[in-house]
């Protein structure tokens, strides 16, 4: 218990020291992630509404947390999302800003019909299977980098959550197949794109 708390503690010093906020990103990528989805204070029309939904689902995730998934794929607008975990609030945000809407889960009867009822009403279409262009994970293990090939954008919530996944991000961002990784802390971003050159980022996120 005390040594988990010890990684934790000096994960997080470690991650304050090397992070930056928008003056210290030489990248405009990241300039501009850092200005529209950080720092950024705009209300997308459907925040009103996630707000009260996210009401009931603490315990999966925080309401800046969420608002932080929204504005993220608002800003990289990839086509679909397949979302590797039982988390409706996240599969939500996640989904409504893609481009098509479009939301791929292991299982749909992970949904209760009110939340399907919910998705049918924001216009977002779901099935079953990984096909996608982000996906976003909870868990990540030793088979995750044979996973994480097949799409463009990765997400993975507290990747410095234990030394078994602290060990398995920076493995993750050192592939040679990754262009930019972003740690956040809170989250980690790896993103897929042969027209860029190799980057890690360590940004500040709040």
């Amino acid at each position: 218990m005390i040594a988990h708390l010890f990684l934790k503690l000096r994960s997080y010093f470690n991650y304050r020291l090397k992070a930056v906020n928008a003056h210290g990103l030489h990248s405009p990528f990241l300039f501009d992630f850092y200005n529209e989805v950080i720092a950024a204070k705009k209300e997308f029309y459907f925040f009103k509404q996630f707000r009260r939904l996210l009401s009931a689902y603490t315990k999966f995730i925080s309401e800046a947390d969420a608002l932080f998934l929204f504005r993220w794929v608002a800003f990289y607008k990839p086509n679909s999302v397949f979302v590797a975990s039982e988390n409706f609030p996240a599969s939500l945000a996640l989904a409504i800003p893609s481009n098509q809407k479009s939301l791929s889960v292991s299982s749909l009867h992970q949904f209760s019909t009110q939340e399907l009822n919910i998705f049918e009403g924001v216009g977002v279409s779901l099935s079953e299977g990984h096909l996608a262009e982000l996906i976003y994970l909870e868990e990540i293990d030793a088979f995750t980098k044979d996973i994480i090939l097949n799409y463009k954008c990765v997400i993975i919530r507290k990747p410095h959550q234990n030394e078994l996944k602290d060990n398995i991000w920076m493995e993750l961002c050192s592939l040679k197949d990754i262009s930019i990784s972003i740690d956040l802390f809170q989250f980690g971003i790896l993103l897929f794109d042969k027209k860029i050159s190799k980057q890690h980022f360590v940004v500040k996120m709040r």
